[in-house]
C-alpha cells in the first residue's frame, strides 16, 4: 500500500495516496497536519512530554508536488516545549504549525469532575464503511448512542443540487456523527506510525464531520487545533460531533475524541464557506 510521502533528502514527495478533494491535483489538508506533526514530533518529542496542544494554520490548497518541512523551537523548559512547523512547497508557505509539548506528572489531590466516557461499541463490532481509499472508518449507528444531544434541534435538509458533493456517506445524517477511524498506510515510507502521527493526521477530518450538511460540505476549513490530556493506546482513534455554529461564511466545529479506553480530548476548526467545486 502506497505512503503518502516518500523522503527524497530534505523534501517529501507525496504519493497519490495524498490527494485530496477540494481542487485536482492538490494535496489533502489532512495529509499536510499529518506531516506537520511527523516533524514537529521527530525533532522534539520526548518521552514524559505530552503534545496536549496542536494547531495547524492552512493557508492556501498544496500542489501535488515535493514540500519541505522547516521546524524551530520556541521555548524549552522543565514543564512546557514550544516547537513550530512550517509547510512549503517551492517558495510558497502552505501551513505551519505549533505544539506545545506538556510534562507529565501528577493529578492533584483533590478530584476535578471528568466529563463522562461515550458509549460507543469496540470497533470491530460495526461494519465498515468501505468507500474510503485514504483510511478504515467505521460509522456508529445512533443505537448506540447516549442521548440525542446533537441531532435534537429541528434542521433543514436544503438541496443537494445548491452545494458541493458529500463526502460523509453513512455519517451523513446528523445522528450518525460519531465513528472509529484508523490510518492503513505508513505516513512516510519506511517510518511507524506513532501514536501522536495517528492523531496529527485524523484531526482534520472534524471538518467535514462537523461542517457538511446532510446534503454536501460546503465550507472549507481553514486551521485546526487538537487538544489532548494524553496519547490514544490503540491504533482507533474515535470522533463525535459536538457542535457547529455558522453566521455570514464563518463557521466553527468541534469534535470530541477517543480511543478504545476512553475519551482523550477535542479538535475543534475554523472554515469559510466554499463556493460549489
Amino acid at each position: 500500500m502506497l505512503p503518502f510521502f516518500v523522503r527524497e533528502g530534505d523534501r517529501f514527495v507525496p504519493t497519490e495516496a495524498s490527494l485530496g478533494y477540494w481542487g485536482p491535483g492538490t494535496l489533502n489538508g489532512r495529509v499536510i497536519g499529518g506531516l506537520l506533526g511527523f516533524e514537529l514530533e521527530r525533532a522534539f518529542g520526548e518521552a514524559g512530554f505530552v503534545p496536549a496542544r496542536f494547531t495547524v494554520d492552512l493557508f492556501r490548497l498544496s500542489p501535488n508536488a515535493p514540500v519541505r518541512v522547516a521546524t524551530r523551537l520556541v521555548r524549552s523548559g522543565g514543564r512546557l516545549k514550544v516547537a513550530d512547523a512550517e509547510f512549503t512547497c517551492g517558495d510558497t508557505l502552505v501551513a505551519r504549525a505549533t505544539c506545545q509539548f506538556l510534562r507529565e506528572s501528577e493529578n492533584p489531590a483533590n478530584p476535578t469532575w471528568q466529563s463522562p466516557n461515550w458509549t460507543a461499541p469496540p470497533p470491530l463490532a460495526v461494519p465498515t464503511d468501505g468507500r474510503s481509499r485514504y483510511w478504515e472508518v467505521r460509522p456508529i449507528g445512533p443505537e448506540h448512542q447516549r442521548t440525542p444531544r446533537v441531532w435534537e434541534a429541528k434542521r433543514d435538509m436544503g438541496a443537494p443540487a445548491d452545494g458541493n458533493p458529500p463526502v460523509l456517506g453513512p455519517m451523513a445524517p446528523i445522528e450518525t456523527r460519531q465513528a472509529w477511524v484508523r490510518e492503513t498506510r505508513e505516513f512516510v515510507e519506511g517510518v511507524a506510525l506513532t501514536p501522536f502521527t495517528r492523531l496529527a493526521a485524523a484531526a482534520d477530518f472534524a471538518s467535514p464531520l462537523a461542517n457538511s450538511s446532510e446534503s454536501g460540505i460546503d465550507f472549507v476549513n481553514t486551521d485546526f487545533t487538537l487538544h489532548v490530556h494524553r496519547l490514544p493506546r490503540s491504533e482507533w482513534i474515535g470522533f463525535e460531533l459536538a457542535g457547529h455554529q455558522a453566521r455570514r461564511g464563518v463557521a466553527v466545529g468541534e469534535c470530541w475524541l477517543y480511543d478504545e479506553t476512553g475519551r482523550i480530548g477535542a479538535v475543534n476548526v475554523a472554515a469559510l464557506a466554499q463556493r460549489q467545486r
